[in-house]
């Protein structure tokens, strides 16, 4: 009697985000190329993507450039509210083997960054090229919509000066930092699908500046 061995191909790993962390407010930087060092960067040790979104305050901006564990990212939103004291931004980038590394971002504006606040998660399995994004910094709560594929991931960032803190309706908010500037993060993993989705930052007061800015994912 003879066998035939089973072929078998490579593991499916299936679309997925993590949340892994976020920094709290980092005050007291002072340097227009900021090294943040040492992120951790998930577990999978395959090619993955990294998402990075946060605040930053750097007048007048703009942040120019983002780099993950030696990779250049692509910045999918960034900008400052119209008198550019603070910035928002949302990059990815794609790495492989690494599970921790250095995020550097960058500006080139009058200013250095003075403090900042970001979010980072690990994409497997997922395109690089959002799903939908947007970007606002016009309404008095920054709203903007976003198509969502079945089991995809929705994130946003937003940010008002002379505000302390932010209600959001669309996504589950993750971080408030609850005091002038107000800076603010929310995300939500394995939505269900939705053409346009509403996704609005109200932030507290009566800010001059506010924006808010938010992108979706799905499989690759």
């Amino acid at each position: 009697m003879s066998f035939i061995p089973l072929v078998t191909g490579p593991a499916v790993i299936p679309f997925g985000v993590t949340f892994l962390s976020n920094s709290g407010l980092v005050d007291n930087v002072d340097t227009k190329t900021l090294t943040i060092s040492n992120v951790g960067l998930g577990s999978y040790t395959g090619t993955k993507h990294i998402i990075f979104g946060g605040n930053f305050k750097a007048e007048p901006g703009p942040l120019t450039t983002v780099t993950i564990a030696g990779v250049t990212a692509t910045i999918i939103r960034t900008g400052g509210p119209a008198l550019n004291q603070h910035q928002v931004i949302l990059a990815i980038a794609e790495v492989t083997g690494v599970t921790s590394g250095d995020i550097v971002v960058t500006t080139i504006g009058t200013y250095p960054i003075r403090e900042y606040v970001y979010s980072v998660f690990e994409m497997l399995s997922g395109s690089i090229t959002p799903t939908d994004d947007f970007y606002d910094e016009s309404s008095t709560n920054p709203t903007g919509t976003l198509d969502i594929v079945e089991g995809g991931f929705a994130v946003a960032i937003a940010g008002a000066n002379t505000s302390a803190s932010f209600v959001w309706t669309g996504l589950t908010e993750n971080y408030d930092r609850g005091a002038n500037i107000a800076y603010s993060h929310a995300y939500d993993i394995g939505l269900g699908a939705e053409t346009g989705r509403t996704i609005t930052a109200d932030p507290s007061g009566s800010p001059t500046q506010r924006i808010g800015i938010g992108a979706s994912f799905g499989p690759a």
